[in-house]
Order: structure tokens, then sequence, then C-alpha cells
């Protein structure tokens, strides 16, 4: 099945909506129902996306895979940020796809069209940070070439440098 790789609308009150819901997936699916649940309000995580659609408050943008219908399968949102020794870096802050679309290449294609994007920044690395246990993404992110480190208290580093 084919799917279209593209940026957000910005004023679809629905796409934001179904980024927010997929990261509240993303955290139930990894630290389990009471933890992924309690952890954000859904208002802190549709404000967490509009925060990433701002240019007064963040460089970022938000990527969606979709399928020939439309329907939205993934996504992903990169960010500039620095790392925790204050280093410019390329941020993805989250990647979702549907479970029923996995290992179907989405989850690759938003990581590529991340770092082109970060690259497209002059960002040296690109990163992202996850819980140790989460498996899926950690694989996903090493099998492109992410280096892990520990960052204590359960989370993990994946790391990449990128030419710019």
């Amino acid at each position: 099945m084919m799917h279209h790789i593209r940026e957000i609308d910005p004023t679809s009150d629905e796409e934001i909506e179904i980024v927010a819901r997929r990261m509240r997936e993303t955290l139930v699916e990894v630290l389990g129902a009471e933890r992924g649940t309690a952890m954000y309000t859904m208002e802190w995580l549709r404000d967490r996306v509009r925060f990433h659609l701002d240019p007064a408050r963040s460089t970022a943008v938000v990527y969606l895979a979709e399928d020939a219908s439309g329907h939205v399968t993934g996504h992903t949102i990169v960010r500039l940020d620095v790392d925790e020794a204050e280093r410019p870096v390329g941020l993805f802050s989250t990647t979702f796809v549907e479970p029923a679309c996995r290992r179907s290449s989405i989850a690759s294609e938003l990581l590529r069209r991340g770092e082109a994007w970060i690259r497209e920044q002059r960002m040296p690395r690109a990163i992202t940070y996850t819980d140790e246990h989460n498996v899926k993404l950690i694989r996903l992110y090493e099998k492109h070439g992410y280096t892990r480190s520990p960052m204590g208290s359960a989370m993990v580093q994946l790391a990449k440098p990128l030419d710019a």
C-alpha cells in the first residue's frame, strides 16, 4: 500500500487532534494505560502539537503519513533543540504509526523525511529520547544508524551524526 508523507495542515483542528491522540497512544503503549494517560492531559498534548506549529515558539515540522484514501496512518514531529550539553540538534519529539500499518516502512519513511528536514536546518546531529522499554522505536532508529546511550531513570538517547 502506498503512503504519502506531507506536512500537517496547521489550521486543521482535526489533524492536530489526530496527532495529539496518537501522542497519548504512544505513551500508553510504552508506559501502560495508567502511567500513559496520567502523564499529560489531552489539552496539554493538543497545545504541544500547536507549539510545534507556531514559529514564534519553535522551529519545527509535523509530518503526516496517509494512505491512498487520505487516512492518517502515522506522524512524526521534528524540531530544532539542544542536547544535554547545550549542543544544537534536530530532535525527533515523537513518532507514531498505527499498529495495523506497522512493518510497512512508514516509520522509516517518516524518519528519512525528518532527517532531510534536519539537514536542511544545518543541524550536525539528529536525536530522540525514549523509554528503554520502547523496543520497537529503539530497533527502528538503530536500523537507521542511531547509537543508543543510557540517560538514567529508564530513558535512552538515540543519536546519529548527519552531514549538513
